[in-house]
C-alpha cells in the first residue's frame, strides 16, 4: 500500500461529500465499437451512481455509434445520459473538451471507451474526496485484454506497473512520484473538480501524455490524492497508447516537462508539497539530479538545460556551472525533513 505526506496529519472522515457535489462522467468514444457498451454499462452500474454521463463520439469509422444506441436503449436509471455524434474527428483532447463544457456536475471525470470502472469505483473515491475545494484523484489500476481477461502477473504491462508503483513509494509526495512515472496510467482515471479545472485549462493536443500533462499541471495548485485499489480496469490492445513510439513519448513528455518547469519558475505554488525548489530547496536538488522523467533515461535537471538551452530563458534553480553543485537554492529544514524521515522509515521501517 502506498503511503505519501499530506497536508494534514488528522484522516478524512470515510463519508460520502456534501448532498449538493454531483459527479459528470464523459467518455469520448473513437472506434471502439467493440467495448463501447461494457464501458458505459460500467457507468452506469455503479454502486454510487454517478449523476449524469456524457458520451461523444468523435466521428467514428466503425460500429460504435450503433453499439451506444444499444447500450444506453431503454435505460431507466437514475444517471443522466447525453449522446453527443461529432461531423468530425478532432482527436482524444477536443472530444474531451466538448464533453467537459457540457457538463452539469461540479465534479469531473473521464473514461475512455475501451476501458471500464470497477462497481464501487466512486463509493471509495467519495470516501477520499475532500468535503470542500480543488482537488484531483486517481485510483490504482487493473489491466485487461482485449477479450476483458485479466491480464496475467507476468504479463509486461502488470510488471511495468508494480515497477512504477515501486518507484512511487520511495518518493515523499505524490507529486515527486508523478514526475518520475504516471503512475494514474490514462486520463481515464482522473477525477477532478470543476474549479481546478477551469483554473488549470483544457488537456492539451498530445495523443499520448495528455492526461500526465493535465496531472503535473493541476499539482501547481493541489496536491493529487491516490485512492488504493484497482478500480480502473484499463484495456491493452493493439491501438491503445501503451503501444505508442518512444520518439512520440520522448516528444511529448519533454514538451509536458517544460511546461510544468516554466510553471513552478513564476514563483511560489499554491500546493506548497509539490515539487518546485522552493517548497523542497534540499531534497529537490537531490530528486531532480537523481532520477528521470518517464519518458527519458536522463535526470530531471539534465533534461531541463536541454529545454531550456538559452541562458536568459533558464530556470532560476538551475545555475549555468557546476560550482553552485547546478542549483541556486537555500536550505528549508521543514519540508527537507519531512523527506528524510520518509526515507528513513523505508530503510528502518518499525
Amino acid at each position: 500500500m502506498l503511503r505519501f505526506l499530506t497536508k494534514s496529519a488528522r484522516p478524512q472522515p470515510a463519508s460520502r461529500p456534501p448532498a449538493g457535489r454531483r459527479i459528470s462522467v464523459v467518455i469520448p468514444s473513437y472506434n471502439h465499437a467493440a467495448y463501447i457498451a461494457q464501458a458505459i454499462g460500467s457507468v452506469l452500474d455503479q454502486e454510487s451512481p454517478v449523476d449524469e454521463l456524457i458520451i461523444v463520439d468523435d466521428s467514428s469509422t466503425d460500429a460504435s455509434r450503433a453499439a451506444i444506441a444499444r447500450a444506453i436503449d431503454g435505460y431507466a436509471g437514475p444517471v443522466r445520459i447525453h449522446c453527443d455524434l461529432l461531423d468530425r474527428n478532432g482527436g482524444a483532447h477536443a472530444a474531451i473538451a466538448h464533453g467537459l463544457s457540457r457538463a452539469s456536475g461540479d465534479v469531473l471525470t473521464i473514461l475512455n471507451s475501451d476501458d471500464a470502472y470497477a462497481p464501487d469505483r466512486f463509493r471509495a473515491i467519495h470516501a477520499a474526496l475532500p468535503p470542500d475545494g480543488d482537488f484531483i484523484a486517481f485510483t490504482g489500476v487493473d489491466f485487461m485484454d482485449a477479450s476483458g481477461a485479466r491480464l496475467a502477473e507476468d504479463d509486461p504491462v502488470r510488471v511495468w506497473y508494480r515497477d512504477v508503483l515501486g518507484q512511487a513509494g520511495a518518493c515523499p509526495t505524490i507529486g515527486f512520484a508523478l514526475l518520475r512515472a504516471n503512475i494514474a496510467v490514462t486520463s481515464g482515471n482522473l477525477v477532478f473538480s470543476r474549479g481546478l479545472y477551469e483554473r488549470v485549462g483544457p488537456f492539451a493536443a498530445y495523443r499520448m501524455c495528455h492526461d500526465w500533462d493535465f496531472l503535473v499541471r493541476c499539482m501547481v495548485h493541489v496536491e493529487p490524492i491516490f485512492v488504493s485499489g484497482a478500480l480502473l480496469q484499463y484495456r491493452t490492445h493493439p491501438t491503445n497508447t501503451l503501444k505508442s513510439t518512444g520518439d512520440l513519448m520522448h516528444g511529448e513528455g519533454s514538451a509536458a516537462l517544460k511546461t510544468y518547469l516554466a510553471l513552478i519558475a513564476q514563483g511560489p505554488t499554491a500546493n506548497r508539497l509539490a515539487p518546485t525548489p522552493e517548497n523542497w530547496p534540499v531534497y529537490f536538488r537531490f530528486f531532480t539530479a537523481t532520477y528521470a522523467p518517464w519518458f527519458t533515461g536522463q535526470p530531471i535537471d539534465t533534461v531541463a538545460r536541454q529545454l531550456f538551452p538559452d541562458p536568459e530563458t533558464l530556470p532560476s534553480w538551475l545555475s549555468a556551472g557546476p560550482a553552485a553543485g547546478g542549483f541556486l537554492t537555500a536550505p528549508a529544514p521543514e519540508q527537507d525533513a519531512l523527506a528524510l524521515r520518509r526515507v528513513v522509515d523505508l530503510l528502518m521501517p518499525r
